[in-house]
This record gives structure tokens, C-alpha cells and sequence, in this order.
């Protein structure tokens, strides 16, 4: 007797109005295509190949990102997202289960594979998938062998799964496919890999590190790319990636990787720019003394902007090629002084602030060492490690506006005036600024964070979402208040799930956080997760004794806004009427 197999895995899937169709390795919404990355399209994949099933990060890990290192934030962008991808019904279809993983709760049916007028009626699969570990029947038998099919053939359509497929065969480049993912992007993303220092020893890795950061700020200001942050390449630094590997983490189609040798007073800079599938697009290598390295970062951006092919404007162009200092140890002086502002500590915070007096004392009308040495200040403002805040922030006020006494084009000192225009709730004066910096470098994270911290305060969430999002996409590593921000935006649209991610990545990140606590609980709260809020209060409680509920979210000019908050940390407990001896 022939054995039954049970029935063939699905080429098509329906939930709610959008179908997920595997052979096209697209998911469709009525008529209309819903662009997705790669990776995303396999994260919605595995969840309805596992439908009512708590689904660990390990195992969405293990299969969309198998053997590569990525960070959580590569898992809850796409599933931030599939949530907008899929409407307003987003959060309740994708549920978050706290420190857990993931549950697709939605109602799936197979779809005719050719529709026509009179469609077969669909089987509807009325009950969660049971796990699989327990099933043992020859029903579950062909369940498992579904399922499995399922993964396989989404996985595939993405590029994972290469077996039995040719050795030719490319999703992403195949000519009858509509466009999705990478491919689907208004405009190209490209990262800038730290540039390899070839000097034995560490002590010129901060020369190649600003080289890189250089080329990064550069190529920024074109408004036709979209250009990764030196924060999301950094955990290449000193590894081999494939572009494959690079693609994947980062969601990118262009690399550029390259090297740098520099001894005595002369510089050897190598690079390349390739693509996802590692096709070398343009190399070249330039040899040329030290004082000449702003024409070899100029003649770098340059060529990897006529090699993409991208409109380049004047206004563009003329930031671009723009010398920043004609003194080379002056500019030196402020590349040591840059890791520093990149990642605090306080020693080394007080310390750069001598390289950057340095620095303008070699070169009194170099603008780019006035506002880093502002940055340093409002930066020991932002840790608490300022002695006098109002006196810290008036001195970066001051060093931000010689800057652009010295050159307005200066996007830094923009974005610190915003921020210090921020700390004072002067949002009109603070938006403007956020918005000039962003006209000259569409792809400065801190700038687009800034603007998205600025319209939550004032009351235009859905607008701050986007912009912090965006800033999110660019820098994989916000500051936890921007991040903060971004989780406070969600938490006022209702979207509890979204917050909850973002707040706990904060408190995993940056232990000091208490600010992501709060908002934490008030989401924990608002989604009934009492127990978690309960947890939580507790430790803002022991952390923070003096902590005082009234005065959280002062900051907002819609008091709308402020009682949705309080309305939150009230259901969690903080405040002292809401606990159950005071209760009324």
C-alpha cells in the first residue's frame, strides 16, 4: 500500500486581508505588494510557519540569522517592521511575550495557488500549532512536515536556504520578481566598514577609525543615500565579514572596506566599494602625504558617488569638498579626541577637552573643534558628571554658536543647540535647529533622533515615530533617551508592545537608566502584565528612593499626553494613591 505523506505545504497563506505568497516571496495586501527586507519577509515567515506558538528569539535567530552575530535590535526592527506592515492590527497579530520571544496570533488559511472565480473554500486552521516535541500522531505527522516545508521555502525565497536551488540563482536579482526588500528602497543604504589600520600595534587606530567616521559624515550629505552610522559598522571593526554577512546584519546593498597605512608624513589609503553579492564596483589606492588626506577622503566620496551613479547637487557637492582646517595636527588633536565622545567615560571625557583646546589653539577658526569641544560638555551634562549643568550647557551654547560664527554649515553645533534648546523646553527654537541639520546631512542619526525627541515633547507622535525610527535604522545604537523617546511615542499611540521592546533594551543596556523603568512599568501596566510592572516598580523604588511621579513628563506641552502617562504609572503603583493602603 502507498503510504500518504499527507498534503503538500502550501504555496500560499491568507491572514486577515493580506496574503503571504511563497513562491513569489512576496506578501500582498489586496493588490498591492507589501515591501519587506529579506530578513523581515523571514521573520514573518517562521511566525505563521508557527501560529499560535511561543516562538524564542534563539530560534527566529538561529533561523533568519544563521551564524552571524547580530544584535537583538536586528530582530525587533523587523518585527517594528512587520507590525507597521500589517496596519493598525500590527501589535495584535505579532505579540511580544516579555524576555520570552514572540506569538503570530492570527487565523491562517491556505489560498488557492491560481485563483480564479470560484475559489475552492479554504481549510481553516482553527488551532494554534501544539508544539512540536509532543505530537506524535500521523495528523501532527503531516503537521510537522507542513511546517517544516513552510520555514524551507520562505527561507529560501530570501537567500538562506541554498540547496537544490543552482548555483545562478538569486532572489534578490531576478528579473520577473516585483521588487521587495533591499531592492524596494526609495533610495540605496551603504555602510562604511571601519578602514583596517595596517601600523603594527593600536596606536594609529585612531587615525583610520576618523578616516572612516570622515567618509561616513561626507557621504551623509548626500541626500540620495542612505548611509549606516559609524555605531552600526563598529562591530565589524577588525573582522573579515562577507558582504553577504554584511548585507544581512545591516540591510544594506553597498559596502566600501578599505585600509590605511600611515607612517611618518605619508599616507597609503586603499579602497573598495562592493555589493551584497561581493562584486567589486569601484577599488583604487592612494598614496599621498598626510596633508593631503582631505583631498583623498574628498576623491573617495566622490568616486563612490559618480560609481552609484546618484545625483549629487552643488549645494552638496561644496559640503562635501570642503576643507575643514588647513592644519593637520590640528585636526589630528581632534581625531583623538573623538572616541571619547563617542563613548563616555569621564576620565577620558575631561581629557579630550584638552586635545580639542589644542586644537583651536593650532587653529583658532577650526568650527568642527568649537563643537566638539561643546560636545564634551553637554555629553558630561547628559552623564551627570557636570559639576554646574547650567554652567556646562551655557559654555557648549557658546563654543556651538563660534562654530557657526566660524561656519554655519556645522551640523554638530545645530544638533547641540537643539538638544541644549531641549533641556530648556525652548521646542520651537530646538525643532528649527534639528531641521537645519538635517537639511545639511539627511543621514545624521542624531540629528533625525533630536527632531523625533522634539515632536513627542510637543505632541506630534506619529511624526516623532518616524523620525526616530529612521534615526534608528541609520544607528542601531541610540542614546538611551533618544531610545527612550522612541519607546515613549510608542507607549502614547497604545502600542505597548513596541514600548515594552524599546525600554527593555535600554534598562539590558545601560543600567542606569531609570528614566526606561518608569515608562516600562507604565507599559507593563497599560498591558496588564502586572506582575512585570509590579517587578519593576520595585526596582525604581530601590534605585531611585526620591524618584517622584509628579514631576515625569513635565516636558510635554499636550496635557493629554502627560495624563496618558500618568495614567499608566499610576496602574503600575508609583503613585502613592494608587497603592493598596491609599487606594480610593
Amino acid at each position: 500500500m502507498q503510504r500518504n505523506n499527507g498534503p503538500p505545504a502550501p504555496k500560499r497563506l491568507r491572514f486577515g486581508s493580506f496574503l503571504l505568497d511563497f513562491e513569489r516571496g512576496s506578501l500582498l495586501a489586496g493588490d498591492s505588494e507589501v515591501s519587506l527586507r529579506p530578513k523581515t519577509f523571514a521573520v514573518l515567515c517562521f511566525l505563521t510557519a508557527n501560529r499560535g506558538r511561543l516562538v524564542s528569539k534563539d530560534e527566529l535567530f538561529d533561523a533568519v540569522w544563521p551564524n552571524i552575530a547580530v544584535t537583538d535590535d536586528a530582530l525587533v526592527q523587523s518585527v517594528g517592521e512587520l507590525r507597521r506592515a500589517l496596519g493598525p492590527e500590527g501589535a495584535r497579530l505579532i505579540k511580544t511575550i516579555p524576555r520570552r520571544g514572540y506569538r503570530f496570533e492570527a487565523e491562517v488559511e491556505t489560498a488557492p495557488e491560481i485563483p480564479d472565480q470560484t475559489p475552492p473554500s479554504p481549510v481553516v486552521s482553527s488551532a494554534p500549532a501544539p508544539a512540536l516535541a509532543v505530537e506524535t500522531n500521523r495528523k501532527t505527522g503531516w503537521r510537522i512536515r507542513w511546517i517544516s516545508s513552510i520555514v524551507v521555502v520562505c527561507l529560501a525565497a530570501v537567500g538562506l536556504f541554498w540547496v537544490g536551488l543552482g548555483a545562478d540563482w538569486h532572489f534578490l536579482d531576478s528579473p520577473n520578481k516585483s521588487k521587495t526588500g533591499l531592492e524596494a528602497e526609495a533610495q540605496p543604504a551603504i555602510a562604511i566598514l571601519p578602514f583596517a589600520n595596517q601600523v603594527q600595534g593600536a596606536s594609529q587606530d585612531y587615525f583610520a577609525d576618523g578616516l572612516t567616521q570622515d567618509l561616513i559624515t561626507a557621504l551623509g550629505r548626500f541626500s540620495e543615500l542612505t548611509v549606516l552610522s559609524w555605531n552600526a559598522v563598529l562591530p565589524f571593526k577588525g573582522k573579515t565579514p562577507t558582504p553577504e554577512d554584511v548585507a544581512g546584519h545591516l540591510a544594506v546593498r553597498y559596502q566600501v572596506e578599505g585600509t590605511v597605512w600611515r607612517t611618518g608624513d605619508s599616507v597609503r589609503v586603499t579602497a573598495q566599494l562592493v555589493d551584497r553579492d561581493g562584486r567589486v564596483l569601484w577599488s583604487d589606492r592612494f598614496e599621498q602625504p598626510v596633508a593631503d588626506i582631505f583631498d583623498v577622503q574628498d576623491r573617495i566620496t566622490t568616486e563612490i558617488a559618480e560609481t552609484l551613479a546618484i545625483r549629487v547637487t552643488q549645494t552638496e557637492q561644496r559640503r562635501v569638498s570642503a576643507k575643514p582646517t588647513e592644519n593637520l595636527d590640528a585636526y589630528d588633536y581632534v581625531l583623538r579626541a573623538r572616541p571619547a565622545l563617542l563613548r563616555p567615560a569621564r576620565a577620558e571625557l575631561a581629557q579630550s577637552r584638552v586635545l580639542l583646546r589644542q586644537a583651536i589653539t593650532l587653529d583658532p577658526n577650526y568650527a568642527a573643534a568649537y563643537s566638539a569641544l561643546a560636545e564634551s560638555f553637554y555629553v558630561a551634562v547628559s552623564m551627570g558628571w557636570a559639576e554646574s549643568p547650567t554652567e556646562f550647557l551655557s559654555q557648549a551654547e557658546q563654543l556651538a554658536n563660534k562654530a557657526l560664527a566660524i561656519d554655519n554649515r556645522d551640523v554638530r553645533a545645530r544638533i547641540l543647540l537643539g538638544r541644549i534648546a531641549i533641556f530648556y523646553h525652548r521646542y520651537e527654537q530646538a525643532l528649527a535647529e534639528m531641521d537645519r541639520a538635517i537639511a545639511l546631512n539627511p543621514n545624521d542619526a542624531h540629528a533625525l533622533a533630536g527632531r523625533g525627541n522634539v515632536l513627542t515633547w510637543l505632541g506630534q507622535t506619529d511624526a516623532a515615530i518616524e523620525a526616530l525610527e529612521q534615526a534608528l535604522r541609520i544607528d542601531p545604537e541610540l542614546h538611551p533617551m533618544d531610545r527612550f523617546a522612541l519607546g515613549l511615542a510608542y507607549y502614547l499611540k497604545r502600542r505597548y508592545d513596541a514600548a515594552i521592546e524599546q525600554e527593555e533594551h535600554t534598562v539590558r543596556e545601560t543600567a542606569g537608566a531609570n528614566f526606561s523603568r518608569v515608562l516600562l512599568a507604565a507599559a507593563y501596566a497599560e498591558d496588564n502584565q502586572a506582575e512585570a510592572a509590579a517587578r519593576t516598580v520595585d526596582e525604581i523604588r530601590r534605585l531611585d528612593p526620591t524618584f517622584d511621579p509628579q514631576e515625569f513628563g513635565t516636558k510635554f506641552l499636550n496635557p493629554s499626553d502627560l495624563e496618558n502617562l500618568r495614567a499608566g504609572i499610576r496602574k503600575a503603583g508609583l503613585f502613592a494613591e494608587a497603592s493598596p493602603a491609599s487606594s480610593h
